[in-house]
């Protein structure tokens, strides 16, 4: 028979402890039924009368019984339905307590499938009733009373120990009473209390894996070549513009980095419309003075083929030979990467996976970084010897998030557009609203502009009430014609997405429906409408990502967000929006609305999960875990006096030959 464990879908037995309770109910408040209104739930306490069981026509039946209080006060009926198996437990007399919610039919109320629990004073303590009770994630099939009688026979009646496996922080209880309390707390404050250890745990775990990797980097010695100016200078000069404070600080930080004796790790933030490809630019010229090669690594071809065009734009009049590498497009033979200098490499997961060998990489920059496995990027590295990095996203990063995700990196951020870029008017729609909508694409369209109409599917869903690509692109072809509209999405095959790129960006078709492939990597600036449909469905940050995909030309840019949010959080949200076209702000907003959840990829970034930390609420003890584990890889960088955080962590730090990373 499976147990409780198996049927969750965990490893092994103890995995269950770490099965935390999504919310709890307090059930320790007695009611008369009588006095408490319908659909709320009620607490209740007394013998049972009259159980039996009554069968309809076609097998099925419900079993029934009444409750009367104790001191006589009232008598309740309770009733489950397909359970005639319940009258073997609750016989006539036995004493009980039930929870549930109120139902009202007529002058009768009654609870119907409430939960229960046997009062046997000298046989255990209550689990299901009288305390606060923990309600878990749960699957098919599996009711939370299994999954409590399992966690309670673990924690209470196995003996179970749980050792210390570093330093105690002050303030927070043993890890002992931490375990047991969020599973089965006394009270509300005791449940927090224990959270928070096991939230400081979990952070504490992060942050001594980052000062590792960071104690790690810093060991490597970085041979530079000489020094020059040969291809900065000219560069500069030979912009049209003049960069941004922003750009010209990140500059100097880039400077500093790539002059040091050990590789640089940095983390470039910015915006969308920024300037980050301008900064990349200059690291990768930087690297190339130094007689090494540079390469770019992008997570889709799309996105690839945008870096290759405007790196070869600002780079092969300074005679920089830049090459393409993806599955599908690599420029020149692979067999003469090997002994040429002075190149700029871009390219996707090909640049790591193909035989070629890119040797002589001095600098990896790394785009849209948190598209990459852990596993991914060090492969990618590997190509050269301790190349120096430069890690960039244009998705904005909450502090709280950089230093959970990032502590092993500094942190460079554009926080600044360059000049003339007209800020992009973003409203909030109803669906019913949208052939105004489409009227005003078609004068954009008369006056030569284009646009994107983005939605959450791409295929039609029985599960979920939205429209999908392929769906709106047949629908949309009859609003604009069959020969105005092209459709791009992640299922198409290289030469599909290539072609329909090539048809928009050359203005041969003016709508683009898409799903949010588009996020990155499409630069298009008579590109000037941006309609979002069912904008409930996607984050702020990615709604901010797809908006900045308008705005690059001269012309007046517009988004509009078509939702039906079905909660006030869900149009405050949205509101926001309309408010605010800072990433950071929105960004700081999403996190304390929705929570992290997975805005940087968290699962690929080779760092410890976190159950239960929340990192929208827990900034005083990252605070808190970030110092401490400071403190002890200072005093114990090889933790010798904690072999169990040790042997914890070592999973995290090289969980995979990088060779063998696909």
């Amino acid at each position: 028979m499976e147990s409780v464990a198996d049927r969750l879908g965990l490893r092994e037995p103890g995995d269950l402890l770490f099965h935390f309770p999504r919310r709890y109910e307090d059930r320790t408040h007695w009611l008369n039924p009588d006095e408490v209104k319908p659909d709320e739930p009620v607490l209740v306490h007394g013998r049972v009368e009259s159980p039996k069981v009554a069968r309809w026509r076609g097998g099925r039946g419900c079993f029934t019984l009444t409750l009367r209080a104790l001191d006589g006060a009232y008598a309740l009926p309770l009733v489950w339905y397909n359970m005639p198996f319940l009258k073997t437990y609750l016989t006539e007399g036995r004493e009980l307590i039930a929870y549930g919610r109120l139902t009202v039919s007529g002058r009768q109320r009654k609870l119907a499938h409430p939960d229960f629990e046997l009062v046997a004073h000298d046989e255990h303590d209550a689990i299901h009733m009288n305390r606060i009770v923990p309600i878990y994630p749960s699957t098919g099939g599996l009711n939370q009373r299994a999954i409590r009688l399992a966690m309670h026979e673990l924690l209470f009646k196995q003996n179970l120990r749980f050792p210390e496996i570093h330093p105690v922080p002050a303030g927070l209880p043993d890890i002992d009473t931490a375990m047991r309390g969020i599973h089965f707390p006394e009270s509300f404050a005791q449940q927090e209390a224990c959270r928070r250890r096991l939230a400081f745990d979990e952070l504490f775990a992060m942050q001594v894996l980052l000062a590792l990797r960071r104690r790690e980097a810093k060991q490597f010695a970085k041979v530079r070549g000489a020094d020059s100016q040969s291809l900065r200078e000219p560069f500069l000069r030979s912009l049209p513009f003049t960069p941004t404070r922003a750009q010209a600080r990140v500059f100097a930080e880039l400077d500093r980095d790539l002059a040091a004796p050990r590789p640089m790790n940095r983390l470039l933030q910015g915006d969308v419309g920024a300037g980050k490809t301008l900064v990349a630019a200059y690291a990768m010229l930087r690297t190339l003075e130094r007689g090494e090669n540079a390469a770019l690594l992008a997570p889709t071809e799309t996105l690839a083929e945008q870096h290759y065009r405007n790196l070869h734009r600002l780079l092969e009049p300074l005679g920089v030979s830049v090459r393409i590498f993806t599955r599908s497009r690599k420029s020149g033979d692979a067999a003469l990467f090997e002994r040429q200098r002075g190149i700029v490499y871009v390219g996707t997961h090909a640049l790591f996976q193909d035989k070629a060998a890119l040797a002589n990489i001095g600098l990896g920059v790394i785009d849209e970084q948190h598209k990459f496995g852990v596993n991914q990027r060090r492969a990618f590295l590997a190509k050269g010897q301790h190349p120096d990095l430069l890690v960039m996203t244009a998705t904005p990063i909450p502090r709280t998030l950089c230093l959970t995700l990032y502590g092993d990196l500094d942190v460079s951020v554009l926080d600044e557009l360059p000049p003339g870029r007209k800020s992009i008017r973003t409203v909030l729609r109803a669906a019913a609203e949208l052939p105004k909508v489409w009227n005003f694409i078609r004068r954009e369209i008369a006056a030569g502009r284009q646009a994107y109409i983005v939605y959450p599917l791409l295929e039609e869903s029985e599960k979920v009430d939205l429209k999908s690509v392929q769906a709106a692109f047949k629908e949309l072809q009859k609003v604009f014609g069959e020969h105005e509209v092209v459709m791009l999405h992640g299922k198409m095959d290289p030469d599909e997405k290539s072609a329909a790129m090539s048809q928009f960006r050359h203005g041969q078709r003016h709508v683009m429906v898409a799903t949010s492939v588009i996020e990155v990597g499409v630069d298009v600036p008579t590109a000037t409408m941006m309609v979002i449909e069912h904008a409930e469905r996607f984050g702020l940050a990615q709604l901010h990502q797809l908006r900045g995909r308008v705005g690059r030309g001269a012309a007046q840019s517009y988004c509009v967000l078509v939702g039906d949010p079905k909660t006030p959080e869900g149009w405050q949200r949205l509101k926001i929006m309309e408010k605010s076209q800072d990433g950071f702000v929105l960004a700081e907003e999403d996190l304390k609305i929705r929570g992290p959840g997975n805005i940087l990829g968290t699962e690929q970034s080779g760092l410890p999960p976190l159950r239960v930390a929340n990192l929208g609420r827990d900034m005083s003890l990252l605070s808190q875990a970030r110092e401490a584990s400071n403190q002890l890889i200072d005093h114990d960088p090889l933790l010798m006096k904690y072999p169990a955080l040790r042997e914890r962590l070592e999973k995290f730090r090289f969980s995979a030959d990088p060779k063998g990373a696909n």
